[in-house]
């Protein structure tokens, strides 16, 4: 992790977690992270199985412009990777596990460089179908206005519990080719496997 939010957020996922799960939404309680809120989104597949905001941060809406609520999460990305970006947190709610990306926000005069965290969640008993997720400057943040966001590009992403106990292995009935379908990292504008 390069921030120290970041750490945090992940720490109290971590906390979290029992038997090996991915956490219930409810379990989230916002007054340990108070001071994250701004920063801080929930998402949760939609009636077609698409991947949007419920929830989102008051500077995360000022910073991209308008309210990110019911908006699609692949379309704050630029649009060669929204195929990435959908396929990207699919695959985490697939296999419950979280990832960070280096991702940089381009505005109209400059670049912005944050951490975007995902950590899988559940709004139910079985199914992982939410992502608690936070968009952190790698930057401390001027007292200038915010500067809005046109569009996000990745950089690179890896999951950051690979090898914690807390994390299940997949489930031993998923055919080779979901085995490899799950084990897609974005990289740099392209797809790359990994066994």
């Amino acid at each position: 992790m390069q921030t120290e939010a970041g750490n945090e957020l992940f720490s109290y996922w971590l906390e979290l977690k029992h038997d090996d799960r991915v956490p219930p939404q409810r379990s989230f309680k916002p007054a340990r992270v108070r001071h994250l809120l701004p920063d801080l989104f929930i998402l949760g597949k939609n009636d077609v199985g698409a991947v949007s905001f419920r929830l989102a941060g008051t500077r995360l809406c000022a910073v991209f412009g308008s309210e990110l609520r019911g908006r699609p999460f692949a379309g704050l990305w630029h649009k060669s990777q929204r195929r990435h970006a959908n396929l990207g947190i699919q695959t985490i709610m697939a296999r419950g596990r979280p990832m960070v990306t280096d991702v940089t926000g381009i505005a109209a005069d400059r670049v912005h460089h944050y951490q975007l965290v995902l950590l899988p969640m559940r709004s139910g008993e079985t199914e992982t179908d939410r992502v608690l997720g936070a968009i952190l400057p790698c930057q401390p943040r001027a007292n200038a206005l915010l500067e809005t966001i046109s569009y996000l590009h990745a950089g690179e992403s890896r999951s950051i519990a690979e090898d914690s106990p807390h994390v299940a292995a997949p489930q031993k009935g998923f055919s080779a080719f979901m085995r490899r379908l799950l084990s897609i990292q974005i990289v740099d504008d392209r797809l790359s496997g990994r066994s």
